[in-house]
């Protein structure tokens, strides 16, 4: 059986909504440009939204330990297709 994931959507002030994946405390998220962009959760404000998550930047820095992240971010087909 297989469960559908629920959409995740990082609003960016610059590219507005865009497809996000969170793994781990990493927000990856696809930018129009095609680079997948990385932020930690503790950059972000979460919210649902209907049956989305919804991740928005908040201003804060990253953690001083983030310097050294390595999750590798998802594939391009795991995140979501915004309408």
């Amino acid at each position: 059986m297989s469960v559908k994931k629920t959409d995740e959507i990082l609003l960016h002030p610059e590219h507005g909504r865009l497809p996000a994946r969170r793994l781990i405390e990493c927000i990856f998220a696809l930018s129009p440009a095609g680079p997948i962009l990385h932020h930690h959760i503790e950059e972000v404000d979460v919210r649902t939204e209907g049956d989305a998550t919804i991740y928005t930047l908040n201003g804060a820095a990253p953690g001083a330990e983030r310097y050294r992240c390595q999750v590798i971010p998802p594939l391009v087909p795991q995140f979501p297709v915004l309408d």
